[in-house]
């Protein structure tokens, strides 16, 4: 996913860390619709969190599950 990262304006984990994982998940998804998924998200947030992502605190994968739901419907209009 670096790559596509870097393609999206975040070269590094600091600027990933500045912008958050929300705002990095957005712009992925809007240059990548078909590619990304929640998985994508779990990886940034765990990557902010720094904590693997299958130790997400519940209430993260659950604004994950939220914004999926949220950017689906953006895309699908």
């Amino acid at each position: 996913m670096g790559a596509e990262l870097r393609r999206v304006g975040i070269a590094t984990r600091e600027e990933l860390l500045e912008i958050g994982w929300q705002e990095a998940w957005v712009r992925l998804i809007e240059k990548y619709p078909g590619r990304l998924n929640r998985n994508a998200a779990y990886g940034l947030a765990a990557a902010v969190l720094d904590v693997d992502w299958r130790r997400l605190p519940a209430e993260v994968k659950q604004e994950v599950l939220v914004m999926a739901q949220q950017l689906r419907r953006h895309l699908l209009l």
